[in-house]
């Protein structure tokens, strides 16, 4: 039976109050997340990369969404290694470039974001020297939307690094940490920045 805030199963102190909300008349919404690059070795076996926003962890799992028929999708059906790049707003230009310029159309789409990499051992993929954050992560298993022409890719978690000065006495230093965050609806795309603040989990319950 569904539930229904009737009289008879309010308790005696609770108040109902009703509040009216409007459609958002949009095709897609996204109300934050941290855009980060995709590195991978392209079927030349050079570094090539690819700009996504849409994702969550989970455990040692990473999920990304993609487009079925992206430069990147192709690639990993071959080569399961990549890495996951979190860089700050000081590289919105590169970030913006490995997004909105095709690997299939520009083989200079790498060199000329100026970024720099190195190889991963763990799971033989590139990764960008500039970034934050990376996850070196293997691909596992994938969901076709066929209908929507997109993919959900499936990726293990193998290792996790960062720049030493986001480290203290062993602790991550989240405060320190600047990605730029991804807000879209079918009106436009934009960026959310992170600040200082920082309040720790379990504070607000007492």
């Amino acid at each position: 039976m569904a539930y229904s805030p009737s009289a008879n199963n309010v308790a005696p102190h609770q108040t109902i109050i009703s509040t009216m909300k409007v459609k958002l008349d949009t095709k897609k919404f996204y109300p934050g997340y941290p855009v980060f690059i995709v590195s991978y070795y392209g079927k030349d076996g050079q570094p090539k990369l690819s700009t996504l926003s849409s994702s969550f962890s989970i455990g040692n799992v990473f999920a990304m969404g993609m487009h079925a028929n992206s430069y990147l999708s192709s690639c990993i059906k071959h080569k399961k290694g990549l890495c996951i790049n979190f860089l700050t707003r000081n590289h919105l230009r590169a970030i913006e470039r490995a997004g909105l310029v095709s690997n299939f159309d520009c083989e200079t789409k790498t060199a000329d974001t100026e970024l720099t990499f190195s190889n991963n051992e763990t799971t033989n993929s590139p990764y960008i020297n500039e970034a934050s954050v990376v996850l070196a992560c293997e691909t596992k298993d994938e969901i076709t939307l066929r209908d929507e022409g997109l993919k959900v890719v499936l990726a293990d978690i193998r290792e996790r690094l960062c720049e030493e000065r986001l480290i203290e006495d062993g602790h991550f230093k989240y405060e320190e940490l600047d990605l730029p965050l991804l807000e879209a609806d079918s009106s436009g795309i934009f960026y959310r920045f992170m600040n200082k603040e920082l309040q720790k989990g379990g504070s607000f319950f007492k």
